[in-house]
């Protein structure tokens, strides 16, 4: 599967998914639900590379719950072996679809939970104390305490 056939199938997933966020029918929801579970079905149909089994090793649990939603809202299967890391993810997938879809939309995904986290990090530790720098950078001697 190409390139632009992956990023078509992305952005159609991703305006249906929109039709449904704001459907003011049942019906309307419904038929939207109904045309992307097509979409979903005929990827899976289409000839495709061999899939690989990737090891994605992330570096905590949010990350983890993120990239688990994604591989979930592709309809791809994650797992880990036993005695694995907890923050450690498998899957097998067409490699087209993980370098030109499922990977990218996890980087951006992933940026944007790094900013919130350091808002909400940043907003905490102002209302626990009001601190403008993070530490007292001194030279020689310590100063004495108040």
């Amino acid at each position: 599967m190409g390139y632009y056939v992956c990023m078509d199938m992305l952005e159609k997933i991703k305006k249906i998914e929109a039709l449904i966020a704001s459907s003011k029918s049942e019906g309307e929801k419904h038929a939207a639900t109904l045309a992307k579970n097509r979409i979903l079905e005929r990827h899976k149909q289409e000839p495709a590379e061999k899939p690989l089994e990737y090891t994605i090793h992330l570096r905590n649990e949010w990350k983890k719950k993120l990239f688990v939603a994604l591989c979930n809202k592709f309809q791809i299967r994650p797992y880990r072996y036993k005695r694995q890391k907890s923050t450690t993810v498998m899957l097998r997938a067409d490699p087209t679809f993980v370098n030109n879809t499922l990977w990218p939309e996890f980087n951006k995904y992933a940026a944007l939970l790094e900013d919130l986290v350091q808002d909400i990090i940043d907003d905490l530790i102002n209302k626990i104390h009001d601190v403008k720098e993070e530490e007292l950078v001194i030279a020689g001697e310590l100063p004495e305490a108040p």
